[in-house]
């Protein structure tokens, strides 16, 4: 139980680290601040949150290729890959802010309320 908790803030510090790493890479001014941002603390931490959560599913004994699970990867994904790009070209408009904060805000979601394939087919 000790070693679960720990794992839930680790992975939470992680998701943080994540989040600021995010804002960080749309409201500094630099162009090479920002791909610091992105690259030396949001992708990093990322990984961390990867890596706890699957220590997580080792615990818990949850399959891996679960709904919610492939979901959040994906959704993750595509958040840091859209990170990446806004960093790389130098947007640092509202839409582009929506497109990485919309498939994290789905992720924490799919965390929360936990679907599974079984809940979804007929």
């Amino acid at each position: 139980m000790f070693a679960y908790q720990v794992l839930l803030v680790c992975k939470f510090l992680s998701v943080m680290g994540f989040a600021g790493g995010a804002t960080a890479a749309f409201l500094t001014k630099e162009v090479s601040e920002r791909k610091r941002a992105v690259h030396h603390v949001a992708s990093p931490c990322l990984l961390a949150v990867w890596l706890a959560g699957y220590a997580l599913l080792i615990l818990r004994g949850w399959p891996l290729f679960e709904l919610w699970i492939i979901g959040s990867l994906a959704l993750s994904l595509s958040a840091n890959v859209a990170l990446g790009y806004c960093a790389a070209r130098g947007r640092r408009d509202l839409a582009a802010f929506a497109g990485v904060v919309a498939p994290v805000a789905v992720t924490v979601g799919l965390m929360v309320f936990k679907p599974t394939w079984a809940q979804v087919s007929p």
